[in-house]
């Protein structure tokens, strides 16, 4: 059974949590968080329709808020809120579980 990183089916997304498990392994869990979160912002940007009617809300609430905060702008476009620049390991995962189960979940 394939790893859950190798189900991600696109390449430049399924690299940036190559990246984040790296640096999740190297302790550098701000970067795990920042590429975590930013993956899931690019999902969202290519399946507009998570950002609509009762997806929106589901979308938008279910994200961690860890630190990090995920809004819709007035254009309606996702966008990320940092409110530190420091995480803990068990932070990091929940980002990076999150992301990681959003795109295999969306079929990216």
């Amino acid at each position: 059974m394939p790893s859950k990183l190798q189900r991600i089916k696109d390449g430049e997304l399924r690299q940036s949590l190559e990246e984040a498990q790296a640096a999740l392994r190297a302790g550098d869990y701000a970067t795990v968080v920042r590429h975590s979160a930013e993956a899931y912002v690019e999902l969202l940007r290519r399946q507009p329709e998570l950002l609509q009617g009762q997806m929106a809300l589901r979308s938008i609430l279910f994200f961690p808020r860890l630190g990090v905060r995920l809004i819709q702008n007035q254009r309606g476009e996702p966008e990320l809120i940092w409110d530190r620049d420091q995480f803990i390991f068990s932070e990091a995962i929940t980002y990076f579980e999150f992301a990681a189960d959003s795109l295999i979940k969306n079929g990216l």
